[in-house]
């Protein structure tokens, strides 16, 4: 049976290289059919949305980002505090978290945020948060470095746990903020990880965000995403029709040796780009060794036999790049590898690259690589080592450019904050910090859209508003083009109210009606 849904009457950005805007969309069997200012239903059955003039764009995609490691947070996670910017807007957050939340719970927010984003610089005191949720503990973090505050139920928990808690509820950073996260984990179960996981989907499209790029975790102490069983959640829902969005995994790798143990078996054993519509593996990122040897100089030599290995195999590779000099000599490895296999065909990137130089992106460009550039820093003090994301410089290159948070525990999940630090180059604290490569709202919007298929080999499928594409748009709660009724810091309190993906809805406020409920899944093709 065909599903068509129709859009009509509103501000359709397609973010195509012309800028079009169109005021109609149709989307028939999970794809855009026809674009234009007048178009009608083809068939009886067709849903139609009257958008009433307001702003559509396609759905938001973030091409790197811990997602599903965010579903190991204790409790019930508080990913609206991102944009709560004073002490009365995080008791606000908490309190309507409390209602909802069954007494008792622990609620949380770990990751995404930071004290000096609020006015008065401080997280709320212990006795504004045993105000705010009387009958549950409450945990908040900076991430798993802290520190981190506490309400009186909290640091009770917390201290029976033998983790650290001082009299006024703060935890201290480095150890006593890891022993307060491994408390907490403790007392995560499966059924948890499986409603945050459900949670923070719902989230993300309410913010227009309907794929991720899933970069795995590989810091325990940081929240562990187990290789073995810690997709089993994303799959179990998936089994169970419960996906309303799309998520393309990455494998990490984490081997020490030349035997290559866990890279070969994720390369014999596991199917490359295996999956659907919905949920699909992608390739090996972000790691192919760990982090404290994959920063040495030289790099060790089977690093090179494992960009050889995934070069051979065909398989898509995002690398995780944080210094200058990390990323120059990956970049020698993999023209080396480049001499005996075409590394352009395969659609690697660097990722994060803070203070790349213009050198660095010539080669990048020379060997077929794309950049993914990722507004991260945007909790991070002033021009601090080894720099930040030089935005500007790589679109002005002409590389293949995308985007995304790192999120959610070093940086936010929402995407209208990322956004916003391309935008005015500010911080959480509103410091400027990223000085002469700030880009307009356009090009960042773009970013985080049309090119962003090119990274996972779905190019012709993914990103921007077309003909053939997947169905997946958002209708926004403000117009983020017009800079005169949307300011700089409106940017961070955009969000959806209406998200579409594959031609169904999966998210409405009721703002444009109720005759189109949200769904809890999209069917797979």
């Amino acid at each position: 049976m065909l599903h068509e849904l129709i859009l009509k009457n509103g501000k359709i950005h397609t973010m195509d290289d012309a800028g079009t805007v169109v005021s109609s969309v149709a989307i028939e069997s999970g794809r855009f059919a026809a674009l234009g200012d007048d178009i009608q239903p083809r068939g009886p059955d067709a849903q139609v949305i009257d958008l009433k003039g307001r702003t559509v764009i396609p759905g938001l995609i973030d091409n790197h980002i811990h997602f599903l490691r965010t579903a190991l947070l204790p409790g019930y996670d508080m990913r609206l505090m991102e944009t709560a910017f004073s002490i009365e807007d995080a008791l606000k957050v908490i309190r309507a978290q409390a209602a909802a939340a069954p007494d008792g719970e622990m609620l949380s927010a770990i990751g995404g945020i930071h004290p000096d984003q609020f006015a008065e610089n401080r997280y709320p005191t212990l006795a504004e948060l045993d105000a705010a949720a009387p009958n549950h503990p409450v945990y908040l973090s900076i991430s798993n470095w802290g520190p981190g505050a506490t309400n009186s139920l909290a640091k009770a928990r917390l201290r029976e746990a033998g983790a650290p808690v001082g009299d006024d509820g703060i935890v201290g950073k480095g150890k006593d903020t890891i022993a307060a996260w491994e408390a907490l984990s403790a007392l995560h179960s499966y059924d948890d990880t499986l409603r945050q996981t459900a949670s923070q989907m719902d989230f993300a499209l309410s913010m227009g965000l309907t794929n991720v790029f899933d970069m795995g975790g590989t810091i325990p102490a940081g929240g562990w995403l187990d290789p073995a069983t810690g997709y089993n959640p994303i799959l179990e829902l998936m089994r169970d029709d419960k996906v309303p969005m799309r998520v393309r995994i990455f494998l990490p790798v984490l081997d020490t040796d030349a035997e290559l143990p866990d890279l070969m078996a994720r390369l014999d054993y596991t199917f490359n780009e295996f999956g659907n519509d919905v949920v699909r593996i992608v390739g090996i990122g972000e790691w192919l060794i760990p982090n404290k040897l994959q920063r040495q100089q030289p790099l060790p030599d089977f690093y090179t036999d494992s960009v050889r290995a995934v070069a051979e195999r065909g398989w898509v590779y995002k690398q995780h790049l944080i210094s200058l000099a990390e990323q120059k000599e990956h970049l020698r490895v993999w023209e080396e590898v480049n001499k005996s296999t075409r590394i352009a065909d395969l659609h690697w990137s660097m990722d994060h690259c803070y203070g790349i130089d213009q050198e660095t992106i010539d080669r990048a460009i020379d060997l077929g690589v794309g950049l993914s550039s990722h507004s991260s820093n945007y909790l991070e003090g002033k021009l601090q080592p080894p720099g930040n994301p030089p935005f500007r410089m790589i679109m002005d290159s002409g590389i293949v450019m995308g985007g995304g948070s790192d999120g959610a525990r070093v940086s936010p999940m929402n995407p209208w904050v990322m956004l916003y630090y391309a935008v005015t180059g500010k911080n959480h604290a509103g410091e400027m910090i990223n000085p002469g490569q700030c880009l307009t709202r356009e090009e960042i919007l773009r970013i985080w859209t049309t090119p962003q298929g090119w990274f996972c080999k779905e190019e012709k499928n993914m990103g921007g508003i077309a003909v053939g594409r997947y169905g997946d748009l958002v209708v926004l709660s403000d117009d983020y083009f017009d800079e005169q009724a949307v300011s700089d810091d409106d940017i961070r309190h955009i969000t959806s109210l209406l998200t579409v993906v594959g031609g169904r809805v999966v998210h409405n406020t009721g703002t444009l009606g109720e005759a189109v409920p949200a769904i809890e899944t999209i069917p797979a093709q």
